[in-house]
């Protein structure tokens, strides 16, 4: 399959649509095999490695998934499946007796099953809509530097956005043209100048910026990772690997694992918390029931109760797994939503969260 498809290439035309991305087939995995034992021995291996791959994609926790808790989920693998198919690859595939015929599984879960296995085991469960990362990545090959983007494809940038996509990291790369070369140079991004590289990302308008250096000498390679996240946090990571893949698997993983930290939650009873939030803004009752349905589409929410309606405000009781903070991380995801704090000497500053609806339809 063509690399190329994988990396998610911002225009300016589009940069106004780049905030929080809604990733698709969270639950579904296509499998490639060799034909070189009976389908019921196929399927079976065909489910264990979908269900390992479904389940990385959504926790965002690759390192969990692995040992003993693996074992276990490909075991139960085959009763977890929703439906399946099989078709023929055109090319063939390696395998023990050579090149052989391929089979392409693509296999689907029950949500139920998939998510229940992750909270059964302390696992998070994350959602769908997920934030969207704009990659800043420079290579130093022998000495010779060199940024990537969308008129400067590179390997390894294809490579990261591979392995970003297997962990259901949705990234973004620069179009690198004039306005790029202009405000943000190859050193700028080397040296991690964090000014430099936010002022740079504003026209693209992500949730988070991220500059990934990788660099290889004589045959080693050795990189680090900058996150920059809304807040204006910012987290750091030293890569090493045997090889440039082994390197940016390792950069994706740390990537996923920084998001997953903060919008997702492990769902228990004692992980439950109750928040009233309040909405102004809301002039009808498809407005009300929109904006509901968006908090009941948020991954950390378990249930959303109608409190009660007053004029254009609107207050909801909101039932969520985890601390408060991941599901204002989660709103903020969102242009449907704005921050409307209350002012301290409101009766009702310390009982409710207050938004304003932003009007978007």
């Amino acid at each position: 399959m063509n690399s190329r498809i994988f990396l998610l290439l911002i225009s300016v035309f589009l940069i106004s649509s780049a905030n929080a991305v809604p990733v698709q087939g969270l639950y579904s995995a296509e499998i490639n095999l060799p034909v070189a034992q009976s389908e019921s021995v196929m399927l079976n291996e065909a489910f264990g490695l979908a269900a390992e791959n479904v389940l990385v994609k959504v926790s965002g926790n690759r390192k969990a998934i692995t040992g003993d808790l693996l074992d276990q989920a490909k075991s139960k693998a085959s009763t977890w499946v929703a439906q399946h198919s099989v078709a023929s690859l055109n090319e063939l595939l390696p395998s023990e007796n050579g090149l052989v015929p391929g089979k392409k599984i693509r296999v689907t879960f029950y949500q139920e099953s998939i998510d229940g296995f992750l909270t059964q085991n302390n696992l998070p469960v994350w959602g769908d809509n997920r934030p969207s990362v704009l990659v800043w990545l420079v290579k130093e090959d022998n000495g010779v530097r060199s940024l990537s983007g969308s008129k400067a494809p590179s390997d390894v940038l294809n490579e990261f956005a591979r392995s970003t996509n297997s962990l259901g990291v949705p990234i973004y790369a620069p179009l690198l043209d004039d306005v790029d070369k202009e405000s943000l140079s190859v050193s700028d991004v080397w040296g991690f100048f964090e000014d430099r590289i936010l002022n740079a990302s504003k026209r693209y308008q992500t949730d988070s910026v991220a500059a990934l250096r990788v660099s290889s000498f004589a045959g080693q390679v050795s990189g680090d990772l900058l996150v920059l996240l809304q807040n204006g946090e910012t987290e750091r990571f030293d890569l090493s690997g045997g090889s440039l893949t082994e390197l940016v698997d390792q950069a994706s993983v740390d990537l996923a694992k920084v998001f997953s930290s903060r919008y997702a939650s492990v769902r228990n009873s004692a992980s439950a918390s109750k928040l009233n939030i309040q909405v102004l803004g809301i002039k009808n009752y498809r407005v009300m029931n929109k904006v509901q349905s968006y908090f009941e589409s948020i991954g950390v929410v378990r249930n959303v109760t109608l409190v009660q309606v007053d004029g254009e405000k609107v207050e909801f009781s909101i039932e969520i797994d985890g601390d408060k903070q991941k599901l204002f991380n989660s709103i903020s995801l969102s242009r449907l939503l704005t921050a409307a704090p209350l002012n301290a000497l409101d009766p009702d500053a310390n009982r409710v969260v207050s938004y304003q609806y932003s009007g978007i339809n």
